[in-house]
């Protein structure tokens, strides 16, 4: 039985061109478990195909002259109280609004072992991701008077994980009713020579799929045509490493109508052309976010007055008509290749750090197919993400930022904070008003 596995597994490795797995699979099946003989058994060669044909693409795909300034609003024009604002909250009250929470990336690079959203922030208390961002929707209920739907996406590894902390931690808050889970699809990591890579000897190396996969799970998995059926036009997405955005944003929400501008999206102005943004501009005449990884060297481009040509980053947070939603996602979204350092184990069985490709599609990738969307500058300081474990960009950074943030909203009320790590939950305050009301 073993035997006829392994001349089946052999051929079909062969096939997909993974000579070198194929070659290794004797010693493989010695000492491996079932998940990992699974893996090579349901491998999808049509997939493997297409992943090795985007990992051998050029990054660079855009021409300067194809490219062209998109307009914007600044921050300063934004007002909580002004047209869109007022449409935003209403569409709160009226229980029109849903929330998308895209928390299936893995937590390699900070060097957490399990879902990102458990990890603790909180600056006093070490609250985790999911409470801080959770909470801001419990708050949303308590200002207008309905709690609004909350979708988790996940993904294979951190799937039963996310659920059960979600449970332990009684739903931060949301209604369980209310809540939903989407598992977002995985695919396979290659090495520079479209191999297959061994994470461990018992497991291939594999990631989700990335934002745009995300947001395909939440179709495939029926929520978004709950949502529709429920009265829900307008869906808002963000992401899990980010805990000093404004989740529930009504002036963002109210700037989306219907399909003459299907979506509405936050931006940052870059502080320098290497800062790991998606660049916001037209390409071909067409809304478009270009990734940092594939915009090459227009990043650096500058207009005669010296200053970034392209300086508009794009902080993954976004408000978009269902409808739009529905209908844009009913094909897939394309593929692309992220490069990255990861410790996977080597032909001498040896775990090493090596350059291997992970695959991903981008949600905003349908952003062209819109006619026209309403680009809103956000203040730098809703932008203070946890990618790495250490460094730019770590917690410290982050933890930094949000006692910074609270910080002001004290000096803004009139206020001393307290002494010691600064930290203030949803249900608290969401601005100095807050505080100056619970004086």
């Amino acid at each position: 039985m073993r035997a006829k596995l392994a001349r089946r597994l052999r051929s079909r490795l062969a096939e997909a061109g993974q000579t070198t797995l194929a070659k290794q699979l004797d010693a493989l099946i010695e000492h491996a478990r079932s998940d990992l003989l699974e893996q090579l058994a349901d491998l999808d060669l049509d997939v493997l195909g297409r992943l090795r044909r985007v990992a051998s693409q050029a990054t660079n795909r855009h021409k300067t002259s194809a490219l062209t300034t998109i307009p914007y609003i600044a921050k300063d024009e934004r007002d909580e109280d002004g047209r869109a604002a007022r449409r935003g909250k209403q569409r709160l009250r009226d229980g029109k609004v849903a929330f998308a929470l895209l928390a299936g990336g893995d937590a390699s690079r900070l060097q957490w072992d399990g879902p990102k959203g458990a990890f603790p922030i909180g600056p006093r208390t070490g609250r985790s991701l999911f409470r801080v961002l959770v909470e801001q929707l419990a708050r949303a209920g308590l200002d207008y008077g309905i709690t609004p739907p909350l979708a988790v996406t996940t993904s294979a590894t951190t799937d039963a994980a996310t659920r059960a902390f979600f449970e332990l931690n009684d739903c931060f808050g949301a209604p369980r009713e209310q809540l939903r889970f989407a598992c977002q699809n995985s695919l396979p990591s290659l090495d520079p020579h479209g191999e297959l890579v061994l994470a461990t000897p018992r497991r291939l190396l594999s990631s989700p799929d990335g934002h745009g996969g995300a947001a395909q799970a939440l179709a495939a998995s029926g929520i978004l045509d709950e949502w529709h059926k429920a009265g829900i036009d307008t869906v808002c997405t963000f992401q899990i490493d980010n805990p000093l955005v404004p989740v529930v944003d009504a002036d963002l929400i109210g700037r989306v109508d219907g399909p003459d501008t299907p979506i509405a999206t936050k931006v940052i102005r870059k502080h320098e052309p290497g800062e790991k943004l998606g660049t916001m501009l037209c390409v071909d005449g067409r809304p478009t976010i270009i990734e940092y990884s594939e915009i090459g060297d227009h990043a650096a481009a500058t207009g005669t007055d010296g200053d970034l040509r392209w300086p508009l980053g794009s902080i993954a947070v976004h408000a978009f008509s269902l409808e739009f939603l529905r209908e844009s996602l009913q094909d897939q979204l394309p593929l692309h290749v992220a490069r990255r350092n990861v410790h996977c184990v080597g032909e001498d069985k040896e775990t090493t750090c090596r350059a291997v490709c992970k695959f991903e599609r981008f949600l905003f990738d349908v952003f062209p197919r819109a006619q026209n969307i309403a680009v809103v500058e956000a203040d730098r300081r809703e932008y203070a993400p946890i990618k790495s474990h250490e460094g730019a960009e770590s917690p410290e950074t982050c933890r930094t930022a949000l006692e910074a943030l609270y910080r002001s909203w004290y000096e803004a009320a009139g206020q001393t904070p307290p002494e010691g790590p600064l930290e203030l939950s949803p249900l608290e305050a969401m601005g100095p008003d807050d505080l100056r009301d619970a004086q």
